[in-house]
């Protein structure tokens, strides 16, 4: 998957620029999102390294991101990987595993029964406690932070939204005032020779003394001419303004919407993990797991027992090679009904897509920064140095 980052556009100094269309959160978070180039001076010193630094500072933010998911892929494979040997194993090597699962299918059923009626989770939201329990309480405070930062993101989103229609607006307003000078410019002109032609008609036909209107004519024609070169020179420079303002809010807006997609793809993975729509909820469904564990307590020969196939349910997954065995105890209905194993396969199949697509995203930004400054590089040997040595900052850090 490639990712336009830098979208050339040109639009001819003479026309108005076109408004540009409102992006709603959906098409941001399940289209790819095609930030705008900046209009950059490239000759500028000061505004290309500027640039560069911009660029490398792209990248550096993307480069974290892909550690961070590489790492969760990481684990996501690996389950796949351990349900891959489990339906490659002969079944006479499974009959052991098969008993100790299903005598805990059996008495976690019997216990559930207990606690049904008393526990408002899905059983999707118990699986996902029982397998991420240590990490709850960490995701949840994450949850919060990034529910929050999502609000000021839409926040920012809109203000910049709202100022680049401004700006445009601007640019419009002053496109049409230079219009407007030239209109004027045009019907002076016409007039002042209509002038003159009249006045010499006067003077060769009537032999009338044109002396004091021919120089209130060239005077008036003077005044209004430097009026008008004042106001386009006025308006020349308010459109230097208005695209250097225009320029900053491209690159605000470009950075905004880059963290508000990851954003919004780590609260979907998460969302997705624990089988909730917010963290309220998540925190709602784990203190009920708590108190559900508590209860689970007092059944100790219940938990005796499938502590006990649980141990050989174990000691079998690693006869057959499982890496990650500690989650089939919550899962072991997976291991008896093959409904369930499509269920759990196609669970953390979704998770790797969702995972792999917020990968290339990164990736895309990545090498669209890259291949930026490569043209940039290109250019001049000077630049090339400029950008080597923003690029070598990188390697120091690492």
């Amino acid at each position: 998957m490639r990712f336009r980052l830098f979208q050339k556009k040109s639009t001819p100094p003479a026309e108005e620029a076109p408004q540009e269309p409102e992006v709603t959160v959906e098409q941001m978070v399940r289209e790819p999102v095609k930030v705008e180039k900046e209009k950059v001076d490239i000759s500028n010193d000061r505004a290309r390294i500027e640039y560069l630094g911009r660029l490398h500072e792209g990248i550096l933010e993307a480069k974290r991101q892909c550690g961070e998911i590489k790492f969760e892929y990481g684990q996501v494979t690996s389950y796949l990987k351990d349900i891959q040997l489990i339906d490659q194993a002969p079944e006479e090597e499974k009959e052991e595993m098969y008993t100790a699962a299903r005598r805990i299918v059996d008495l976690t059923e019997e216990r559930l029964r207990l606690q049904r009626q008393k526990y408002k989770m899905t059983d999707a939201q118990k699986r996902a406690m029982e397998n991420y329990e240590p990490s709850v309480e960490e995701d949840i405070r994450k949850l919060l932070e990034y529910e929050e930062y999502q609000v000021k993101i839409k926040n920012d989103l809109r203000q910049l939204s709202s100022e680049k229609n401004l700006l445009l607006a601007d640019k419009r307003d002053i496109i049409r005032g230079q219009r407007t000078l030239k209109t004027i410019g045009k019907c002076l002109t016409a007039i002042l020779i209509a002038l003159g032609a009249m006045l010499a008609a006067l003077y060769y036909c009537f032999r009338v003394d044109i002396t004091f209107p021919f120089l209130a004519t060239v005077a008036f024609g003077f005044i209004i001419a430097a009026i008008i070169l004042n106001e386009a020179k006025k308006n020349r420079m308010d459109m230097v303004i208005t695209e250097k303002k225009c320029n900053r809010a491209i690159f605000l807006s470009n950075r905004v919407k880059i963290k508000y997609v990851n954003n919004v793809r780590t609260l979907d993975y998460l969302y997705h993990k624990y089988q909730v729509r917010n963290a309220t909820e998540l925190d709602f469904v784990f203190g009920q797991y708590r108190k559900a564990k508590r209860e689970w307590a007092k059944q100790r020969e219940s938990s005796i027992r499938i502590n006990e196939n649980n141990q050989i349910l174990m000691s079998e997954l690693q006869r057959l090679g499982v890496k990650d065995r500690d989650i089939w105890f919550a899962q072991a209905k997976a291991l008896i009904n093959p409904k369930e194993m499509v269920e759990v396969r196609h669970d953390l199949n979704v998770r790797r897509q969702k995972l792999r697509e917020q990968l290339d995203y990164n990736t895309g930004i990545m090498e669209e920064c890259l291949e930026e400054m490569e043209k940039i590089r290109d250019k001049k040997p000077e630049y090339a140095v400029e950008v080597e040595r923003i690029l070598s900052q990188e390697m120091q850090v690492k």
